[in-house]
């Protein structure tokens, strides 16, 4: 007899021919240490033909918050997905693939995360059993945002979801499709969620790799089949978000996955199947055409972003000449730096048949500048500084560097030269820049073109060149001590007009270990009598 109650979770598992790995699956979820007042499991057979639907009456003989349905074939999992939502009654609900299994603990800890944060959407941190996941998915803890972070990288069912989040907005898995059908669901209860959470910090999921090759339904992948999902999301996308960094960064993931799953299969396929090919290049241009904005650029890996240009704008063999470059079995390309800017030489680079913009391969903007404050000292009003810094990938033998005092509020700058000098710990770990380090000293009384700081907070930048190329980054330290009490104490620069007010700056180091200096203007004390 199946019990009435209203559990904690419903557990809901979509099944077709998954033995032996049902099994295991099944296993995993009793073993939530969940009582059968907490816990429901509706599991749909989906037709299957190879005792799945027997293993799944067998384990609800023995555990009474278990309940089977069976089906004739559906042909994809949203039916019965969707069938065992309309029987659900869990507070919330979590989708189970019938081939993978969850972390002891899986289900406690994110429903504790959801209880404490008043989520709507927990993130269930995945581990690939022979399949790729996104770790930056599950980097933000506990509270994420759908826009900023990195949550929807993550389109996998496999998500604590709030059932009355789910039922308010009307939400179901769409049943025509049998590819990318939990793409379009997860994006619609991501965009229903008011708040999004994520538990990082524990194996929840594991996604598995069947030794077969199968999964829940296997049939041939029609040229339909491997676009129309992408459509039908970037159309959701497009209507329901307004946010421009939103709409930019889930649009640009659903490019990325546009050129990994539709157009490099079309590509390979394009002697074999040119039909095939033809309708996804079509309905894929379609797409760029519509929604692609050039903002988008930066969402996408540089090599990919030439190549859906290349495919938008350059001629059709130059695009497939690139996609079938693949950088892992490559030399890494050179980098070639020109008028101060640095382009990395992916094939075809100023290639005068394909006419690809030069601004696609520049890369100056993606140089990371290796810097740190190594010390300060802080004697009457002059300051001396030490550390080091480099661009990445660039030498140092025509390097030289110097530093900016930047006003905060109102931008205005100071530089101050700094002379190179040796950094041989640096060297030890990578030849070449034995000579990165550098040494400034300034006087706070005169630094602004002989005249003292004015008041204002004063943040340090290193501003880093070398061959022509030039990079500005907070000046900071990896783990800044406190300053001690002698170095806090503000040091007069001067006394103005009139003997009543002077200037006096300290030096501060920021919640981030930056360096800034405070200057303020203060009365002098008049002696009494």
């Amino acid at each position: 007899m199946y019990h009435q109650f209203v559990p904690d979770v419903s557990v809901i598992i979509a099944v077709y021919n998954a033995m032996p790995y049902l099994t295991e699956c099944l296993e995993s979820v009793m073993a939530q240490g969940f009582g059968p007042d907490r816990l429901e499991v509706i599991a749909v057979d989906d037709g299957s033909t190879d005792g799945s639907g027997a293993e799944l009456d067998h384990f609800a003989a023995r555990h009474p918050q278990v309940r089977v349905l069976h089906q004739p074939n559906s042909g994809g999992p949203g039916a019965p997905r969707n069938r065992a939502l309309d029987l659900a009654r869990g507070r919330y609900v979590f989708f189970v693939d019938a081939d993978d299994m969850l972390g002891p603990e899986a289900l406690q800890r994110l429903l504790a995360m959801a209880d404490a944060q008043g989520s709507d959407v927990v993130l269930a941190k995945q581990v690939g059993l022979g399949r790729s996941v996104s770790e930056k998915a599950h980097k933000h803890a506990p509270e994420a945002d759908l826009y900023t972070s990195e949550v929807y990288r993550s389109l996998h069912s496999a998500k604590l979801m709030r059932r009355t989040t789910i039922e308010d907005a009307r939400l179901r898995y769409p049943e025509d499709l049998w590819y990318g059908e939990d793409q379009i669901f997860v994006t619609s209860v991501f965009l229903a969620a008011g708040k999004i959470s994520v538990v990082g910090d524990y194996d929840c999921y594991y996604l598995r790799r069947r030794d077969d090759g199968g999964n829940l339904t296997s049939r041939p992948r029609t040229a339909h089949d491997t676009v129309a999902h992408i459509e039908r999301v970037m159309a959701l996308v497009a209507d329901r978000v307004q946010d421009p960094v939103g709409r930019r960064r889930m649009l640009g993931r659903h490019f990325r996955s546009l050129l990994r799953t539709a157009l490099r299969p079309a590509v390979t396929a394009r002697h074999g199947d040119p039909a095939y090919t033809a309708e996804v290049y079509g309905r894929a241009r379609t797409l760029v055409e519509t929604y692609w904005t050039p903002d988008m650029g930066g969402e996408l890996a540089r090599i990919d972003w030439i190549r859906l240009y290349a495919f938008a704008c350059g001629p059709l063999p130059a695009f497939e000449q690139l996609m079938e470059y693949d950088p892992a079995k490559e030399p890494a390309p050179r980098e070639f730096v020109e008028n101060g800017r640095v382009y990395r030489c992916y094939p075809l680079f100023r290639d005068p048949v394909a006419g690809l913009p030069d601004v696609l391969f520049d890369v100056t903007g993606q140089l990371k500048t290796q810097h740190q404050l190594a010390s300060m000292t802080w004697q009457g009003r002059r300051v001396r500084l030490t550390g080091h810094g480099w661009i990445q990938s660039l030498g140092t033998d025509r390097m030289d560097s110097e530093l900016v005092l930047r006003e905060r509020d109102t931008g205005h700058e100071y530089a101050v030269p700094a002379a190179p000098c040796p950094a041989p710990e640096l060297a030890e770990r990578e030849p070449g820049l034995d000579m990165a380090g550098f040494l400034a000293e300034f006087d706070l009384a005169t630094v602004a073109g002989g005249a003292p700081l004015p008041p204002g907070l004063w943040d340090c930048f290193l501003k880093v060149r070398a061959d022509g190329v030039a990079r500005t980054v907070r000046l900071g330290r990896r783990h800044a001590p406190d300053l001690d009490r002698t170095a806090r104490r503000a040091k007069v620069l001067a006394r103005e007009a009139g003997g009543a007010t002077e200037l006096a700056a300290a030096p501060f180091f920021t919640a981030y270990g930056n360096l800034s200096f405070e200057v303020v203007r203060r009365m002098i004390p008049q002696s009494a009598g």
